[in-house]
């Protein structure tokens, strides 16, 4: 909104750009930052995000993501984990010969092919029935209605699947029933505090839970690519506030769809916020008056 726009009598714009580069305070790996206003901003009854700059740089595939390993057993012998896959966001042909390569840690004769028409990867074995538990050992994971594990990346949707001999190919084999998924996440849910938390977006994971936050940013392009989101889209990303607060700091976090922060692997990240400042007592009056107690 320009200041042109609005009552320059009544009220006042300003424009914060706020980088991980020069915050107060940031994690380690750089998903949540601080950044101190000079001297607390005072009377704002507006916050709004006028725009992001993210590195998609977040593994698609990692330890911390529950979808780096299996366990296979061959034949009547007990179940074996694989390795866990490098961290990493892989191209569908490449996470399926990466795949084949954990599997033939277990047995050489291990295959794992994509079907470049239909989208769907079989896992095959010349001489032995197997099963795949595909579920992730990380138990919260692993509880998901989806998204449980290495699996469901692959494109099964049954968390353990047990091979059955195809006379075709004269392979024990498993196919799964969906396509191959490597995509990045899409979206990130950004939280803000100034220095309370700042809610506009209920976010609905599975079980009834909810995750709030300030905006929801789509990411449009591919995986090491910057997201930029300058506010264009019809995603609401504003709040106005009951009555009018102090702000002293401003304070960002990232969360994946699943409400874990993202891992921005220290890679930097920029928005700009533009705030409204009541500069009229009698309007400040009015806001104040309108939502106080009788």
């Amino acid at each position: 909104m320009e200041q042109s726009i609005i009552d320059p009598s009544k009220y006042k714009l300003t424009t914060h750009s706020l980088d991980t580069r020069f915050a107060n305070s940031i994690t380690q790996d750089n998903s949540e930052f601080r950044i101190v206003t000079p001297s607390p901003l005072k009377n704002i009854i507006r916050v709004r995000l006028a725009s992001s700059e993210i590195p998609l740089v977040e593994y698609t595939f990692s330890n911390s993501n529950g979808n780096t390993n299996m366990a296979v057993q061959l034949g009547t012998s007990q179940f074996v984990n694989t390795s866990l896959l490098f961290p990493g966001n892989y191209s569908a042909s490449s996470l399926c010969n990466a795949v084949q390569v954990l599997l033939q840690a277990i047995s050489p004769s291990f295959t794992c092919t994509l079907n470049g028409i239909n989208g769907l990867v079989t896992i095959s074995h010349p001489t032995s029935t197997f099963t795949v538990n595909f579920l992730s050992q990380d138990a919260t994971i692993a509880s998901r209605p989806t998204n449980w594990g290495m699996g469901y990346s692959l494109g099964f949707r049954s968390v353990k699947v047990t091979s059955t001999y195809v006379a075709a190919s004269g392979m024990n084999s498993i196919t799964g029933t969906s396509v191959i998924n490597v995509q990045p996440n899409t979206y990130y849910l950004l939280q803000l505090h100034c220095p309370d938390s700042v809610v506009n977006v209920y976010h609905r994971l599975y079980n009834d839970h909810y995750i709030e936050a300030f905006a929801k940013l789509v990411l449009k392009d591919n995986a090491y690519q910057i997201q930029y989101d300058d506010s264009s889209n019809l995603l609401r990303k504003e709040n106005t506030f009951l009555a009018p607060i102090t702000i002293p700091f401003f304070q960002l976090r990232l969360l994946n769809p699943w409400g874990a922060q993202v891992n921005m692997l220290a890679a930097d990240w920029s928005v700009t916020l533009e705030v409204t400042e009541v500069v009229n007592s009698n309007t400040y009056n009015e806001y104040s008056m309108t939502y106080s107690r009788k």
